[in-house]
């Protein structure tokens, strides 16, 4: 039980790894499609998403602070320019993420160690309006669920978190309907997976992708999701396997104001780590509000329901996260997170708070630093405590 609740924290308490930022609100963007080649946000960036970074994102220094975004925007710096000019039809993108993790719970020694989080390459090819999108990598531990080799779970493996095709639709490629394996519409898509709001709801961006079908929407202050959810095929047998649906819709009120709705539920005829055949439900509600330019505010609360058939348990809870982002100057982010986890109402309730600094401080590389403390309930024996530090490096081409 001790090594069971000290992995427990472990996994709640590993980082995060590139992909989507909400606090873009601040400078009017509530589409995702403007700068992901994902219509919901995260991976890999379109030309424009790559200018937006280099422009807003990290820190100008000087008299650089204004103009164009210039050649350090293109992936690998500009090199594939002069060497082999890269087709407008593809997109490609590479990103690296390294981090220095140290747990020390309430009791007992610390422990530290380095992960190799993300080592991915991204690529998309458009003919016409078709699209063919996919990732290859390599992680140093864990990725069991999006993994193409086999292994120990803390061994290095080689994974795909997405791959998938569709095809553009509408008068201005509004609609994309896609096929493949992809992530799941849902929430507050962020960096952050290890949070309760993506761990429970399972719609993290790391390894919580599935295969199904999709139908984004998104045009003016509007963007939808609708996706069914056929299971995660890299993962066997199949009896552990979700099949479902989840989708999730966004109105922007305001430029820097957007609230949503989100909806997912799917059964697993042998679901972990119940052992039993499972109903998952997660619906909820949340929101984007940019006051003012250096501040961004954002919020999720999501209800939880579970059943089994077998023995005939039914359980009713909730997760929910808060988060204020603050960029004094530009490039530089600071802010706390609190997050709250009643996986049944009728039990004691689980809590994290996190303490972050980030840096974008050259093009295409940033730098983070959180401190986490999770209090991790226990039904019927007393709480798991414990504090994190995470240093993170990432670098992407």
């Amino acid at each position: 039980m001790i090594a069971l609740l000290v992995a427990l924290g472990c996994l709640l308490a590993l980082p995060s790894r590139a992909e989507a930022y909400p606090w873009m609100i601040r400078h009017g963007y509530v589409q995702c499609s403007n700068c992901h080649a994902d219509p919901a946000g995260g991976g890999l960036l379109t030309t424009y998403g790559r200018a937006q970074g280099e422009i807003l994102m990290r820190t100008r220094y000087g008299a650089s602070a204004a103009g164009e975004p210039g050649p350090l925007a293109e992936p690998a710096w500009g090199l594939f320019d002069s060497l082999l000019p890269i087709p407008r039809s593809l997109l490609v993108g590479a990103d690296g993420r390294y981090a220095y993790l140290r747990s020390i719970p309430l009791q007992g020694a610390s422990q530290g160690r380095f992960i190799l989080m993300q080592a991915d390459a991204q690529a998309q090819y458009s003919l016409g309006r078709l699209r063919a999108n996919a990732s290859v990598g390599y992680v140093s531990e864990g990725g069991n669920a999006a993994a193409i080799t086999q292994g120990a779970a803390d061994a290095g493996k080689v994974i795909s978190r997405v791959h998938w095709v569709g095809v553009d639709l509408g008068a201005q490629d509004e609609v994309l309907v896609r096929a493949g394996r992809m992530n799941l519409p849902f929430g507050i898509r962020s960096i952050e997976h290890t949070q309760f709001t993506r761990s429970e709801t399972r719609t993290d961006t790391n390894t919580g992708q599935s295969y199904g079908v999709a139908v984004d929407y998104h045009r003016g202050p509007v963007r939808a999701s609708l996706m069914g959810i056929a299971g995660n095929f890299l993962v066997s047998p199949d009896r552990f396997r979700s099949r479902g649906w989840a989708g999730l819709a966004e109105l922007a009120l305001t430029p820097t104001l957007a609230v949503g709705v989100s909806t997912k539920a799917v059964r697993t005829e042998l679901d972990l780590p119940l052992l039993t055949p499972t109903w998952r439900h997660a619906h909820g509600t949340f929101a984007r509000y940019s006051p003012v330019r250096a501040v961004v505010m954002s919020a999720e609360w999501d209800f939880l329901h579970t059943s089994q058939p077998t023995p005939g348990r039914t359980f009713f809870g909730g997760v929910g996260t808060a988060s204020i982002d603050l960029e004094p100057t530009q490039g530089v982010h600071v802010g706390p997170t609190v997050e709250l986890l009643a996986r049944d109402f009728d039990e004691p309730s689980s809590y994290g708070v996190w303490a972050s600094a980030w840096w974008f401080f050259l093009p295409h590389a940033d730098v983070r630093f959180d401190v986490i403390e999770n209090s991790l309930a226990v039904p019927g024996a007393r709480a798991t405590k414990l504090v994190s530090t995470i240093v993170q490096l990432h670098v992407y081409l």
